[in-house]
């Protein structure tokens, strides 16, 4: 049949006219994109990676990573998917067992009830975020994020065209923020907070004195909370205060964000998911159906064994080998003159203070002027990777994963130590 072209029948096959040179191609990218940092644990962990091929002896504390392997019922329900074929497409946002089994897992928590129309599974609780932040906000929006705060919060707020406000926060205050603070970078244009307890990078919990009095700021406000609890069963603590059982009034407004990485040593499988209202998930689902649809099947076959098994035991073997840790690097940082770090009450994350030896001469001939030349220097010099604080929003810091065995963390404080010496 003849293809038309401006009113004339062309016969088929097509004589295309022979290109002589091809129409240059504007280099172009999104404002958007443009405005997006990349995000700094990924980029120590890949320089970190790129020496360690090369052959040199770098201890990496930048990974947010657990070390211990993924409990054996958890890999034998993802073989068992395999050979059962189950490798197909599923529901958007994940199959029906899945999103039940996280509902239950997520009413035993909070007390409260949801449905499996309230969640979300996704490839990665970071994939979550994202998606809350492009269902919730759009241009003249405002998020307040307190810092210091994990990286990719403020980046996935620019990528949905709203504005990251950040809310400062000291040492002094245990790197957390109050009502009364929030309320001085409240506006008529706030439109999420995101509450992270326990805290990725500092290690910091929320008590419910606190999260009561951050309750009584949310209820004067129009705003909706993201709680991104990721770490909430690494906690060395008697009680873990959860945001929705400190205020189940607020249960209408409010979007938990977790998932299986950390608590069972699952982040390269990429499990995270969203529990909320209705309304939100809708929204955050029909983005998900153009975009990556759902995890993959083996995964979700295998969350699914991690939410109905009891692995209570494995977790509390984990945490209490992430306790020791924490004791030793935190003793061992503030045993160095000029440094100076809060211990963290959960997470595997220590944050010191590091101002106390900016600006001064080291040991290998170097006067480091901020963290990030700091974290620079450590690496040249004796071969420890950190990741700086000017990219958690808190310079003279820096975030050291414990989330390694106890020898390596003690030769790369042995290393740093070595390296913060003053000339």
């Amino acid at each position: 049949m003849p293809i038309e072209r401006s009113g004339s029948a062309t016969p088929w096959p097509i004589q295309w006219p022979i290109m002589t040179e091809a129409t240059p191609i504007t280099r172009k990218l999104s404002a958007r994109v443009q405005a997006v940092l990349p995000s700094a644990t990924m980029a120590v962990e890949g320089r970190v990676k790129q020496l360690r091929a090369a052959g040199e002896p770098v201890i990496g504390f930048g990974a947010g990573e657990p070390d211990f392997p993924t409990p054996e019922p958890i890999k034998q329900a993802a073989v068992e998917a395999i050979r059962n074929n189950f490798t197909r497409y599923t529901e958007t946002g994940g199959m029906a067992a899945l999103k039940e089994a996280i509902a239950a897992h997520e009413s035993a928590k909070t007390g409260l009830t949801y449905t499996a129309a309230q969640v979300a599974a996704h490839t990665g609780g970071k994939e979550s975020l994202y998606l809350a932040f492009q269902a919730l906000c759009e241009r003249g929006d405002e998020v307040l994020i307190i810092a210091p705060y994990w990286v990719s919060y403020v980046e996935q707020v620019r990528l949905a065209e709203a504005t990251p406000v950040i809310v400062p926060t000291t040492a002094d205050e245990h790197f957390k923020a109050s009502g009364d603070k929030l309320e001085r970078y409240t506006t008529s244009r706030t439109r999420v907070l995101v509450l992270n307890s326990p805290s990725n990078p500092t290690g910091m919990v929320y008590s419910e004195s606190e999260l009561e009095d951050i309750a009584r700021w949310a209820r004067r406000h129009d705003v909706i909370v993201l709680s991104d609890e990721l770490y909430d069963r690494i906690v060395f603590t008697d009680h873990y205060p959860r945001w929705l059982r400190v205020a189940p009034d607020l249960y209408d407004r409010t979007v938990v964000i977790n998932g299986l990485s950390k608590a069972y040593a699952m982040t390269g499988w990429r499990l995270g998911y969203a529990v909320g209202p209705e309304w939100i998930i809708k929204a955050m689902l029909k983005i998900q159906s153009h975009s990556n649809s759902h995890p993959t099947s083996i995964t979700q076959a295998a969350a699914v064994k991690a939410y109905t098994t009891d692995l209570e035991a494995d977790i509390a073997r984990m945490v209490a080998a992430f306790k020791e840790r924490r004791d030793w690097i935190v003793s061992a940082l503030n045993a160095i003159p000029g440094v100076r770090c809060v211990m963290p009450e959960g997470a595997f994350y220590a944050f010191p203070d590091l101002s106390g030896v900016l600006g001064k001469p080291l040991r290998y001939g170097r006067t480091c002027h901020t963290s990030e030349e700091l974290a620079l220097y450590l690496l040249d010099s004796v071969k420890v990777g950190i990741v700086h604080g000017e990219a958690f929003g808190a310079p003279g810091c820096a975030r050291l994963s414990y989330a390694m065995s106890l020898d390596l963390i003690q030769e790369g404080l042995a290393r740093i130590q070595d390296a913060l010496t003053f000339a």
